[in-house]
C-alpha cells in the first residue's frame, strides 16, 4: 500500500511541477518523496517548522486546485464528445465511407508525396487532371487510348493508386491492374 502512495505522491509532484515555485516543489519533494519531517525540512531551509507546515498546506491546496482543473477539462471533453454525437448520431459505416471518399476525391495530386515521372505529369496536365477526383472520373480503360500512355505509365499509375490507397475510387481497378497492355508496333 505504501508503494502506491509513494507513486501517487511522485505523480502529483511531477504533474504540478510547472505550477509550483522551486521552493514549494523542493519542500514537497523533501516531505513526500524523501520522507523528511517538518523539523528536518525547516532546518534545511533555515525556517521554522511552522513555516514549512504552512508552505506545505498552501502547496497542497495549489496541487489540489490543479487536479480539479484537470477534472474539469475531462468533463468538458466528455460534454464536447456528447455534443458531437448529438450533432451526428451514430454515423453509419456507409456514411463514413462516403465522407472518406469525398475527402480523398478533393485531394490535389500536387499535394501527394508520390514522385510522378515527367511523362505522367505531362499526360495528367494535358488532360487537366488536378485532383484525385478528376483522375477517378476517367475510366481506367480509357487511359490505354491516350497517346504516350504505355507500360511504364500504367505501372506508375497503379503504384500511385496503391500508394494513396484509393483503389476503391476506381471501378474495376483490380482487373485493370492485372490486365496486360497490348502494344502496337
Amino acid at each position: 500500500m505504501q508503494n502506491v502512495i509513494d507513486r501517487t505522491n511522485k505523480f502529483y509532484l511531477l504533474m504540478s511541477r510547472k505550477v509550483l515555485s522551486k521552493k514549494e516543489y523542493g519542500v514537497l519533494e523533501k516531505l513526500l518523496i524523501e520522507k523528511m519531517s517538518f523539523e528536518q525540512a525547516a532546518q534545511q531551509y533555515g525556517v521554522t517548522s511552522e513555516d514549512v507546515q504552512e508552505l506545505y498546506q498552501r502547496t497542497c491546496s495549489k496541487v489540489k486546485a490543479v487536479a480539479e482543473l484537470f477534472s474539469e477539462i475531462d468533463q468538458y471533453e466528455k460534454k464536447l464528445q456528447k455534443l458531437k454525437r448529438q450533432l451526428n448520431p451514430d454515423p453509419s459505416p456507409a456514411a463514413m465511407r462516403k465522407e472518406k471518399a469525398e475527402k480523398d476525391r478533393q485531394k490535389l495530386l500536387l499535394n501527394s508525396a508520390f514522385p510522378f515521372s515527367a511523362r505522367l505529369q505531362t499526360i495528367l496536365g494535358n488532360l487537366d487532371i488536378k485532383t484525385i477526383g478528376d483522375l477517378a472520373d476517367i475510366p481506367l480503360k480509357d487511359f490505354m487510348c491516350i497517346r504516350g500512355f504505355k507500360v511504364k505509365c500504367k505501372e506508375e499509375l497503379i503504384a500511385f493508386i496503391d500508394f494513396e490507397n484509393i483503389g476503391y475510387l476506381f471501378k474495376g481497378f483490380s482487373r485493370w491492374k492485372k490486365a496486360p497492355i497490348v502494344q502496337l508496333k
